[in-house]
């Protein structure tokens, strides 16, 4: 695990850039694109069932001046050809209009492991509303269930559109229920980019903020 006194998040070459969604969706995407080191085009994911949705995110990806892109379905390809696509990319971008739910369920296994690849061997790695909440340990479930996430961000619950996570009631009780995590907020226009050699950076509105648990660290 890549880490600084607080956070630790998966080992890899890339960057893991967490996006809050809403505003400056432009902006957090051209300061992704400006963090890419690895060959490859830039696969894009969405869940929404609206193609219409990723192909948005292409073309403004596209004018911002990002490689050539390709849209990867992930509900109906078969898991090899999925992990094959995403582990060629030189930046993966989750788009984040599905649910949580359906996010998770469909990004953990071969899509995920494709990503995963991508991103050790350099990739950016852009998940963008909803989507960024499942590379915490933890996800606040559609239902308010507590469930496991992909655990990119060791030991953290991710929480969106909040500008204090220590005044959130569904932080505070994760963190009662799991005292050894952190909470992590981020704020609508706000991104938490994380980089191979340590590097924790605040993105748009800067409004990401971090809660402990109370055994955290021991």
């Amino acid at each position: 695990m890549a880490r600084n006194n607080v956070l630790r998040w998966l080992d890899g070459r890339g960057w893991l850039v967490l996006s809050g969604g809403g505003a400056n969706l432009s902006d957090i995407r051209a300061q992704a694109l400006s963090r890419g080191a690895a060959d490859g085009g830039v696969a894009y994911v969405s869940l929404s069932g609206q193609t219409s949705d990723a192909e948005k995110v292409l073309a403004d990806m596209e004018d911002l001046g990002a490689p050539p892109g390709y849209l990867v379905d992930i509900l109906s390809e078969d898991d090899q050809t999925i992990q094959s696509i995403l582990a060629d990319a030189g930046m993966v971008v989750i788009e984040g209009s599905g649910t949580v739910d359906d996010l998770r369920s469909s990004l953990i296994g071969a899509a995920a492991d494709g990503i995963q690849v991508a991103y050790q061997n350099g990739a950016i790695v852009l998940a963008e509303g909803r989507a960024a909440v499942v590379f915490g340990a933890w996800v606040l479930r559609d239902s308010g269930d507590v469930t496991s996430g992909l655990e990119w961000l060791e030991n953290a619950l991710i929480v969106l559109g909040i500008t204090s996570v220590a005044q959130s009631v569904e932080a505070q009780s994760v963190l009662l229920l799991q005292p050894d995590a952190l909470a992590v907020g981020i704020g609508a226009g706000s991104a938490l980019a994380l980089g191979p050699d340590g590097e924790v950076e605040t993105w748009g509105e800067q409004q990401v903020t971090i809660a402990l648990g109370k055994d955290y660290g021991r």
